[in-house]
């Protein structure tokens, strides 16, 4: 939906870049619904957010576009996501736990909560957490400058 809210809200914008990012995010979800990589779904989610942080990463510094929060959301989000992924798979189908326990009302929360987030950053754009004068205070040593995409307020 953010996809289609991008699309149409972008409509006569010459940057299209968040319409772009949206876009990757849509096909990485419709993605990991129809086709499988493993036997275990929280594997496949995992690959398909790695793969998805990897085009991300590969859109980045082909567009060359300057950095913008959006983005900063979408790969710490998408990350916090594999996590939980992963270390679900490992203790239901390594450790073979069947029985509920905090990790399992951490995934469950976490997850939704992470992709509406994710959802929120890319349809309004703004810098709700305001991670940007922390990237921004910590990238003053370390030439980190997230700058102002123009619709981010």
């Amino acid at each position: 939906m953010a996809f289609l809210f991008k699309l149409v809200s972008r409509l006569n914008n010459p940057d299209k870049s968040a319409v772009q990012l949206s876009f990757i995010m849509a096909f990485s979800y419709l993605l990991s619904g129809t086709f499988s990589f493993s036997y275990s779904t929280y594997l496949n989610w995992f690959i398909y957010d790695l793969i998805t942080i990897g085009v991300i990463a590969l859109w980045f510094l082909y567009v060359k576009k300057r950095r913008f929060i959006t983005l900063v959301y979408i790969l710490i989000g998408l990350s916090l996501n594999a996590l939980l992924m992963i270390t679900t798979h490992y203790d239901i189908y390594v450790r073979h736990n069947n029985e509920h326990w905090f990790l399992w009302t951490v995934y469950s929360y976490g997850v939704n909560i992470i992709d509406l987030l994710m959802i929120t950053a890319l349809a309004t754009e703004k810098d709700f957490f305001l991670l940007r004068k922390v990237l921004n205070r910590f990238g003053s040593r370390h030439s980190y400058n997230i700058q102002k995409y123009p619709l981010d307020n």
